[in-house]
């Protein structure tokens, strides 16, 4: 109502109507806030299998029609990446103005706090460009020429034509169907796979010949010719050896590639990133450059974790312990060697429940463990969530959630800082202060007041609604300046509440009796020679203290 009312007294002002309009981008200031257009290209593709069709009318080979594909389903899931030359942008921001020379997102980058420049990303054609022509190399996850693949069986619809590839893409969301037809005899099998690319508008037929009692095991072949299809890309063959080490655990841009040795794999060629897994050994984390027509090959050194800590051991029961993996005898056990770092222990007996713990393994140090051994069946107890969830124990819980009462604080930080950057920037631009500067403009530029003075409305306007819209998310507490000093539900505070109950509330759901100890600690007396000043010496001092512990789980 106030604002209906200055602008009913500002139309008052005006004599007449205004004798000139001046163009709406020279209000609003376009060419000097224009922004580079930025690129989001696609991230995901679908490849959908459908059944076989046949003209065999024995019903024992009917099982190839879902079979096939299942198999080929097999020869096709460690693909993580289809190779596109042209990836489908998805959202373009088109610029204002002539030659601009940031992104939005870069703009409010630079004008952030604390900003600091990163590695640049593929965010326009041009940049797309400049990969293609070679002169820039990026691994998959960076380079949006690689879409990730994701594959699925549909078989519960009728063997369809290929006909009905088109309609049946749009019906299941699918980038890629694959369908074909195969007639088998006791002794052959011939197989025809029919690929559409619903992006490209494009089918694919691929043929195989096998013996009908080898089929599923020289089906190899024809996954493989689909599978070059969809890298798109030329392969070279990659080799990895650990030397001294078998069944290492090898990666190639986190695709499972294998044990070691890995002989004569097929990879996309480009840039990759390698990772060599065994566990007592440090991992090998390496970029590589596959070369078109050129086999890499590697041999692996693994470096041991050196065993310069000590876990001792004791449980009231003979157990078996278990470090990761890895078994180290019976208990008692003291001071075995075990490597530095993050590890967790596990104290097993038939007829009892598996006891877990944390071991920080430090150089140089002993992680000693006292294993009280519960009658039981783990496999009854650790399932039962009045015991444990996914092996994580209520005081677990009470610890995530009092993180999750500092993550939820923190995003009651960002909002209100937001909130008042909201108001703080746009402080500059703002004019309208007081009667005395609209009664100046009015006087001095009266065809251009309307404008000038609905600007500054937007600007204020805009402001405040950044500014609620922050606060809304961002709520307030007790602690703020504020009215009585109340609580203003909102996200942020709401989720500092419920992290805080849940705290609490599976803090006490934690106590047994294994939460605190209460106990005597004998009192050292120190060196003496002997005689009577050791008695005397040991007679002085208290025999021993009391003492109260909380035993913590994190």
């Amino acid at each position: 109502m106030k604002s209906f009312t200055s602008f009913v007294l500002i139309l008052s002002f005006f004599g007449t109507s205004v004798s000139s309009l001046v163009a709406v981008d020279q209000y609003y200031h376009f060419p000097e806030q224009s922004v580079k257009g930025s690129v989001v290209f696609e991230k995901k593709r679908k490849l959908c299998l459908f059944p076989f069709r046949t003209n065999n009318k024995e019903v024992k080979f009917s099982y190839l029609a879902t079979g096939l594909p299942s198999v080929l389903f097999s020869e096709l899931r460690n693909m993580e990446y289809v190779y596109v030359e042209y990836p489908h942008p998805e959202v373009i921001y088109h610029s204002f103005g002539a030659n601009p020379e940031k992104t939005l997102q870069e703009k409010i980058d630079a004008e952030s706090e604390g900003y600091k420049k990163k590695k640049k990303d593929i965010t326009t054609l041009e940049d797309l460009q400049t990969l293609r022509s070679g002169k820039k190399n990026l691994q998959p996850d960076k380079d949006p020429r690689y879409v990730k693949l994701e594959l699925k069986q549909i078989f519960e619809i009728k063997a369809p034509f290929f006909e009905e590839a088109y309609s049946l893409s749009g019906k299941h969301g699918c980038d890629y169907t694959l369908t074909g037809d195969f007639s088998a005899t006791d002794q052959s099998l011939k197989i025809n796979a029919e690929l559409f690319d619903e992006y490209e508008g494009k089918s694919y037929k691929f043929s195989h010949n096998t013996s009908f009692v080898r089929s599923y095991q020289e089906l190899g072949p024809l996954g493989e010719e689909i599978r070059k299809y969809l890298q798109g890309k030329e392969t070279t063959l990659v080799q990895v050896e650990v030397g001294g080490v078998e069944s290492s655990l090898v990666y190639l841009d986190g695709i499972y590639l294998g044990k070691s040795p890995v002989l004569d794999k097929k990879f996309t060629i480009g840039k990759r990133e390698l990772y060599v897994f065994k566990e007592g050994y440090h991992p090998f984390k390496q970029t590589i450059h596959l070369e078109a027509g050129k086999t890499f090959h590697i041999d692996v050194k693994l470096v041991k974790i050196a065993s310069s800590s000590f876990l001792t051991v004791y449980s009231d029961e003979e157990a078996d312990v278990y470090l990761g993996v890895t078994h180290l005898g019976k208990t008692p056990i003291e001071n075995i060697p075990i490597p530095v770092g993050m590890n967790r222990l596990r104290v097993s007996k038939e007829g009892f429940i598996d006891s877990f713990r944390g071991v920080d393994a430090q150089e140089g140090k002993v992680s000693s463990f006292d294993i009280e051994m519960r009658p039981g069946k783990s496999e009854i107890y650790y399932p039962n969530k009045q015991n444990v969830f996914l092996d994580h124990t209520y005081k677990d819980f009470a610890t995530y959630s009092l993180y999750g009462t500092l993550l939820f604080y923190a995003g009651y930080l960002y909002f209100n800082i937001a909130a008042n950057k909201a108001r703080e920037a746009a402080r500059s631009q703002i004019q309208i202060t007081n009667y005395a500067t609209i009664d100046t403009m009015l006087k001095g530029n009266p065809s251009e007041f309307m404008g000038w003075y609905l600007y500054q409305s937007m600007l204020i306007s805009d402001a405040d609604s950044n500014y609620w819209k922050n606060k809304h998310v961002a709520g307030t507490l007790p602690i703020e300046t504020r009215k009585d000093r109340q609580m203003v539900a909102a996200p942020m505070t709401i989720g500092i509440g419920l992290m805080l109950v849940s705290a609490v509330t599976f803090y006490m759901l934690g106590w047994d009796n294994e939460s605190f100890d209460f106990g005597f600690i004998p009192m050292g007396t120190g060196k003496s020679s002997g005689g009577a000043s050791a008695t005397t010496a040991t007679s002085a001092l208290p025999e021993s203290y009391g003492y109260f512990q909380y035993n913590g789980r994190f």
